[in-house]
Formats: C-alpha cells, structure tokens, sequence
C-alpha cells in the first residue's frame, strides 16, 4: 500500500524539521511548506489532479496566509480533507472558531513525538475505517442486484417517512417558538424568522410567584439537530421553572446535558433572566449569548447589559456572567439572537458588504423607542428586512418585554 501523504504547513524550521523527523520515521510521506499561501497552492493543485493529501498538519501563527485563514479557504474551496492545527495560542475562541470550520483535533505546543504519533494515527486510523466503510457499502449495493423498480420504490417510502418526520419536527418547532403576547405578567412582543422551516433560534417566559422567567437560546445550525436541541432546553426550562433554580444552576445543568449528548456536535448560546416584579429587581445570566439592551424610562436612556459567559455544549468548566440589577415600570428589555447584528447587505455598485451589527440595532431600537412595545418591535423588524433587502442569511430573532 503506498504510504499515506502528509501536508506540513510551518514557518518555524525548526519545526518543520521536527515534524520531519517524527512522521518519516512512522513512514508517512512528507510535503513540507513554509506558509498558508503555499498549502492551500498545493492543497488546490493535488485536488485538481485527484492526488489528495491524507492529512494536513498547519501551524496557526504562518505570513501571507494563516492557519485560521487555510482552514476557511479549504472550506470554501468545498475540499474534504482530515486537520490538525498545532498552536501556542489556544484560547477558547480560538479553539470554537477551529471546530466551526472543521478542525478534527489540536497539538498544544510544546509536543512530544509521541504526542504527534498518537493523534495523526488516530485521525488516519479514522479516515481509513470511513473509507472502507463506504467501499463495503458499495461493494454490498453492487452485489446485492436489486431490481430496479424496487430500488425506487424503496427510495419512496424511505423519503416519505423522512418526511413525516420532518414535518412533525417542523411542527415541533413552530409550536416552541409560538407565544401568546398576552398570557405573561409583563408585557411581550417578539419576531421570529427561521433561515430554514426549522431554526435554532428559542425563545420561552413563564410566570412565577414574584415576577416571570425568561430563556433566549441561540442552537448552531437548520436541521433537525438544531429543533432537538431546542426541545432539550425547553425540557431543562419547564423543570427549572418547576423547581425554581437560579440561572447559573440551570445553564450548569443544562451544559452537563448538552455535554452527554455528544461534545462539539451543536453550540448552544442563551441568556437567562429572573424578574421580581414585587422587589422591581432582575437577574440575567449569560451564556455568551449577544447582550442585551434595557431602556431605562426614567433616565429615557438605551443601554447594553454587559454581561458574556461561555458557550454552552463545549467546555465542562463553562462559567456563567451574572448581572443583577434594579428595574422600574415603563423600563423595557430587549433581547434578540446573532442573525440580527450580522444581518447584511451587498451594495450593488461597489460590492461593498454592509453589517448592521449591534450599533445599528442600537439606533434602530432608539429611533422607535417612542412607540407601543408591539409598535417598537415591529418598526425595527420592518427596517432590518429592508436593510437586508429580505434576504436573510441566519435565524432572526428579536424579543421585548415591558415592566408593568
């Protein structure tokens, strides 16, 4: 079997020739480069002749072209092709941001050689039974002789119970994001677009004893996965609702959960708030969910709540900002997922993208303060759809409440 071929994309030499000695020593055949623009050359020129690389090993600190940004043109380019990133610099965000483009595993530098050996066997070893798995498969499909018509009629019934079932998970999901605006202790008004006819985007309150609860959840992804996920949070907040847990405990729980059902495989963002309407206090805990603004009636000022948090679903010691802070009749609270600050448009002319972002949200809230609460949010909702110009490119939500 002809050994199995390694890019190695590092600037430092000595590295390099680490790198070098360690993979050739295993038997592996070696391409060594010195920069991002020199793989992804590389990377372009062994598609196109149908001589991919086995396995890419990049450095992230690189000139002219980075790992992060190999990585994305390597996505972009639609290429499948096994990643491992070798970093001094492994902050949390920098690590989620590897694992959305499809980064399949880490060497924390300084490393072994062992190290090295362990995790390029382990994803080749992984890369070879995927293979083999969809030669078996083939090779069954072609023995197997199947009559045509049947064949067909078989891919029918498959999609059609696919279907069904993707309409009730559409109908699940429709029902979760539904909200009577009138049956809470304070007033709401909300808009919601799914990207797809299932979102990630989850909203829910309830009343309690002293005031209300409220969840927004941000779930990655358009799928079934996503509506899941959103089913999960609203089980974890039905119960807490039950049992009156503070934000930071049910985000702790609810991470645990989303930990047991598989790491990595969706991130999940969210805030949760706690209002004493009776004390005019509220708690909002965050689970790097974009923040939200609170109007202040008295002060007639719009503010951000400057609160963060870890994503939910990717660490164990995931920790929670808290803000506490008092409220007053007339104050309003807004909240909304990502899709809105990132929504865009290209201007035509001179292709320049524009990115609304949260200052533009911001003004957008200020300018329509003045109204109804339904009157505010359906005002900013009408002037993202025409700033986008209707077409959307994620989720889209965006919720306020009002203190009575």
């Amino acid at each position: 079997m002809q050994n199995e071929h390694i890019l190695v994309a590092e600037d430092d030499l000595g590295l390099q020739t680490s790198l070098s000695f360690i993979l050739e020593d295993e038997g592996f055949a070696l391409t060594l480069v010195p920069n991002g623009k020199v793989a992804f050359e590389k990377i372009q020129d062994a598609y196109q002749k149908g001589h991919m690389f086995d396995l890419l090993i990049t450095d992230i600190q690189m000139p002219e072209l980075n790992g992060l940004q190999l990585i994305k043109s390597i996505s972009q380019a639609g290429i499948d092709l096994p990643i491992i990133v070798t970093t001094g610099y492994g902050d949390k965000q920098t690590l989620i941001e590897l694992i959305r483009l499809g980064c399949d595993d880490f060497l924390s530098k300084p490393f072994e050689p062992d190290d090295v050996c362990q995790k390029v066997h382990e994803i080749l070893s992984k890369v070879r039974t995927h293979k083999a798995m969809e030669e078996q498969k083939y090779s069954e499909l072609i023995k197997e002789n199947i009559d045509l018509s049947r064949e067909i009629d078989s891919y029918k019934r498959s999609f059609s119970s696919l279907r069904k079932e993707l309409d009730s998970a559409i109908i699940t999901y429709n029902d979760l994001i539904c909200l009577r605006e009138d049956a809470y202790k304070v007033p709401i008004a909300y808009r919601i677009q799914s990207l797809k006819d299932l979102g990630g985007d989850y909203v829910d309150i309830r009343n309690t004893k002293e005031g209300c609860d409220f969840i927004i959840a941000d779930v990655a992804g358009h799928d079934m996965a996503a509506s899941y996920h959103t089913v999960m949070i609203k089980s974890f907040f039905d119960e807490n609702c039950r049992t009156q847990k503070d934000g930071n405990t049910f985000f702790q729980l609810l991470n645990l959960a989303l930990m047991e059902n598989g790491k990595n495989e969706r991130m999940v963002t969210g805030i949760f708030l706690r209002l004493d309407l009776q004390k005019k206090h509220a708690e909002a805990i965050s689970a790097a969910h974009p923040k939200l603004f609170l109007f202040d009636s008295q002060k007639q000022e719009l503010r951000q709540i400057d609160i963060e948090g870890s994503v939910l679903g990717m660490f164990e010691d995931a920790t929670f900002e808290t803000s506490k802070f008092s409220i007053s009749s007339g104050d309003r609270l807004i909240f909304y997922s990502d899709g809105i600050p990132n929504a865009f448009h290209i201007d035509g002319p001179t292709g320049k993208k524009h990115t609304l972002k949260e200052s533009g949200l911001c003004q957008l809230l200020d300018e329509s303060m003045h109204l109804t609460l339904s009157g505010m949010v359906s005002n900013v909702w009408k002037k993202i759809e025409a700033f986008t110009r209707c077409k959307q490119t994620d989720d889209m939500l965006l919720f306020a409440l009002e203190i009575p």
